[in-house]
């Protein structure tokens, strides 16, 4: 696809993303004000393009759909660039009831959620319409409304942040697990991140995401894994000529609202924030594809040799996950969640062969929407950039001779 045919893709997006934004003008201003933070930027620059953020999109669509669904009664005011704090500051802030909502990542939502870290198993998803069927799913509902039970956090929507994470280097091509082997990789200061790296025969070194860039230029480690978009967005594509996409694990964001708020509203609000956290759902994963379909390609027009591993080759990086999987069964609070993800997984996976899922996600946002009767302004936006992907990153595989 042209960079001209990629700007209109951009543009319509954040055009219809915005429109959704038209209800506003329903608000009233004595109306009952809802305040959803964010911690980042709400736009992602990925070569010469700017898009929305994932979770600033799930906050624009859920703010249009609510608004409009409540006709005025509700008002949800959005805080970005971090303005009312860290995440960890946000959702401490939800418990007191100064906010209403927040857009933490995995990773802080298991400060409060252990359970949650059961998605961090490497090499869990194959694609992410089985994640996103898992996550929509009996076990997602369930264990999502464990944790409102248990912590106060209710989610209401739920995507990839950014999409896969891989491993990048400025030493060699790594194909298959082996290839690992005596490498320094930074990682978050994470249990599991530490464990997952050190199955694969290298070196897990923590190290501040602010400090990553002089880390890695100045060889204190070798590499890091990352999602393309976040390696791009911090400009680590600079120091790092070698990545190899073997997704070993695809990072999970979260829109969350106050359960005790939320338990304060009748049924048919509740009904309405619901829904608006699928509007809100849906807007996330298209961009999220669209992103990471973005972001692979601007790495390789960069001069990154990137490597996508064969079926056999990536089998050599997941046989070698067993010690995580053992590290987590002791570390949540129900061990048997393992289980009962893998046989969720399962189950998505004879649907998505059966036919009855797209691959992409395609199909199934299109479904979500349609099961309404109406495909709003946001759900349109998310049908048009997944196909629009899905085309795309067809085209660049193609192109740039990528093993599938």
């Amino acid at each position: 696809m042209k960079r001209t045919g990629k700007r209109i893709i951009s543009m319509l997006l954040c055009v219809l993303l915005a429109s959704a934004l038209s209800t506003t003008a329903l608000a009233a201003e004595d109306g009952k004000v809802l305040k959803l933070a964010f911690t980042d930027s709400p736009t992602l620059v990925i070569g010469d393009m700017t898009i929305y953020h994932p979770s600033y999109a799930a906050m624009l669509a859920f703010k249009g759909a609510f608004e409009k669904s409540t006709g005025g009664e509700y008002s949800v005011k959005l805080y970005p660039n971090g303005v009312l704090g860290d995440a960890a500051s946000t959702m401490e802030q939800m418990l007191t009831g100064t906010i209403t909502g927040s857009t933490p990542a995995d990773g802080a939502l298991s400060a409060f959620a252990p359970d949650i870290q059961v998605f961090t198993i490497p090499y869990l998803f194959d694609n992410p319409t089985i994640a996103y069927d898992v996550l929509d799913g009996d076990f997602g509902r369930q264990l999502f409304e464990k944790i409102a039970a248990e912590t106060g956090f209710r989610v209401v929507a739920s995507y990839d942040n950014g999409g896969y994470r891989n491993f990048t280097n400025s030493k060699r091509e790594i194909r298959t697990a082996a290839d690992m082997e005596g490498l320094n990789i930074r990682v978050q200061d994470s249990p599991v991140y530490l464990e997952m790296v050190e199955a694969l025969g290298a070196s897990a070194t923590p190290v501040a995401f602010l400090e990553l860039y002089s880390a890695l230029q100045t060889g204190v480690v070798d590499g890091q894994e990352n999602s393309c978009v976040t390696t791009l967005g911090a400009s680590l594509d600079e120091v790092q000529p070698y990545c190899t996409l073997d997704g070993h694990l695809l990072g999970l964001a979260f829109l969350v609202i106050s359960d005790t708020w939320y338990q304060g509203l009748d049924a048919d609000t509740q009904a309405k924030v619901d829904e608006a956290g699928r509007e809100a759902t849906i807007a996330a994963r298209g961009i999220c594809r669209y992103a990471e379909a973005l972001a692979v390609d601007t790495m390789v027009a960069n001069g990154v040799q990137v490597y996508s591993p064969t079926a056999e080759e990536l089998e050599t990086f997941k046989v070698a996950q067993e010690p995580v999987m053992e590290y987590l069964k002791k570390n949540l609070s129900d061990p048997t969640l393992v289980d009962s993800l893998f046989s969720a997984i399962e189950t998505a996976e004879t649907m998505e062969d059966g036919g009855l899922t797209a691959s992409g996600g395609g199909t199934q946002i299109a479904a979500a929407a349609s099961q309404r009767g109406t495909l709003n302004l946001a759900a349109i936006a998310g049908i048009m950039v997944v196909l629009m992907a899905v085309v795309f990153l067809c085209t660049r595989r193609k192109g740039n001779g990528m093993e599938e």
